[in-house]
């Protein structure tokens, strides 16, 4: 499964995440986390991050945060989440990755923190999603280490709305 950027980014639908999205939702996070992080975490790691989004935790999850959804035609290739200040969990499927679905997805969960006043976003990222947030304006705050590895604290001003 592959797209084309010109072609498909406009056939892209998003809506809010619900329960009954959860084993979809599961399977791509797992599959973005093994395939995207191999070469910065250990086995071990990725089997510990893998168990944070089975379909129980995250069903949590979901009736907790404000979960975005991308789906190209029926596929779902995207997701991305907002919890108080904090971006969590963004993922795109790998074979859609670096077409600018990402950079789309951030860019949509701003601007809903932004509707909520949110003045600065903070993130966790992934080792290997350092140099992505860092081109979408975010900032290195500090090297944080977890029982899943190391992750970068990251954050960015919004430019709130009044």
């Amino acid at each position: 499964m592959s797209w084309n950027r010109l072609g498909e980014m406009k056939s892209l639908k998003f809506r809010k995440a619900t329960v009954a999205d959860v084993v979809p939702l599961s399977g791509l996070i797992q599959r973005t986390i093994r395939d995207s992080n191999a070469n910065d975490y250990d086995q071990k790691s990725i089997d510990m991050l893998c168990a944070i989004f089975e379909p129980e935790p995250l069903t949590e999850r979901i009736e907790n945060e404000a979960i975005l959804l991308c789906f190209s035609g029926a596929n779902l290739v995207g997701t991305v989440g907002l919890k108080g200040d904090y971006l969590r969990s963004l993922f795109v499927e790998p074979a859609f990755q670096g077409q600018g679905l990402g950079k789309v997805l951030t860019a949509r969960i701003e601007e809903e923190a932004r509707q909520r006043a949110i003045p600065e976003m903070m993130l966790h990222s992934s080792l290997t999603a350092r140099e992505f947030y860092a081109a979408l304006g975010y900032e290195f705050v500090e090297l944080q280490s977890y029982p899943e590895g190391p992750f970068v604290l990251m954050r960015k001003p919004l430019n709130v709305r009044p």
